[in-house]
């Protein structure tokens, strides 16, 4: 059983550099419209050491979690990680990996997608160490993950995820940033249930 819960964490995760340290380059054309700075800046905040900013910010961040892109869940569930709130974080965390695999598979630079990675394995090792013990509680976290990210619209600009991708280094004026929008309800609904699929198979085999 504990090859089968390593095995699935490696799923959940990568070993990879940071996603702070990844080069961002200037924005220009088409990038320079990507909306992020008021999720860096969020991202700052709950990285930072202003206890009563981090604290306004999250209780922000919990009122109107759709307006935040997936970086932002990210860091908010390794604060509320190191706050002690380990099964909030964990749901926190796994919605965030569950919409940034959306955000890749919507998105038209390949090359991007592994921001994705990056940020599993900056913010998921303690947080899977914690959920993984215990699958019970893993597994109702999931379900309650899918249901989330089914039931809710995403308020943010997807493309935050190019600005890690090839094309904002050689800035392709021309280039589509994201798949025709008119295919992201059935490329979420596709995600979703591969995700969902995946880990009810992973169940499966670890209760056999």
């Amino acid at each position: 059983m504990k090859k089968a819960l390593i095995l699935f964490a490696i799923l959940f995760t990568s070993v990879t550099a940071s996603f702070s340290q990844t080069k961002q380059v200037e924005p220009k054309g088409v990038y320079k419209e990507i909306e992020v700075a008021k999720h860096n800046r969020a991202v700052e905040i709950l990285h930072g050491s202003d206890a009563s900013a981090k604290q306004q910010l999250i209780d922000s961040i919990l009122l109107s979690p759709n307006d935040y892109n997936p970086p932002v869940l990210y860091a908010l569930s390794r604060e509320l990680f190191l706050q002690d709130k380990k099964e909030q974080a964990a749901f926190w965390f796994y919605v965030a990996q569950l919409r940034a695999r959306y955000d890749a598979n919507r998105c038209a630079d390949k090359t991007a997608t592994q921001g994705v990675i990056i940020l599993n394995n900056t913010y998921g090792p303690d947080i899977n160490k914690f959920a993984f013990t215990d699958l019970v509680f893993l597994e109702s976290t999931v379900e309650k993950v899918v249901s989330f990210v089914k039931e809710n619209e995403e308020n943010y600009d997807p493309r935050w995820l190019n600005l890690h991708g090839m094309g904002a280094f050689i800035n392709e004026k021309d280039a589509a940033l994201s798949k025709p929008k008119e295919t992201w309800a059935k490329i979420k609904t596709q995600t979703i249930n591969d995700y969902h699929t995946g880990f009810k198979d992973y169940l499966k085999s670890v209760k056999k």
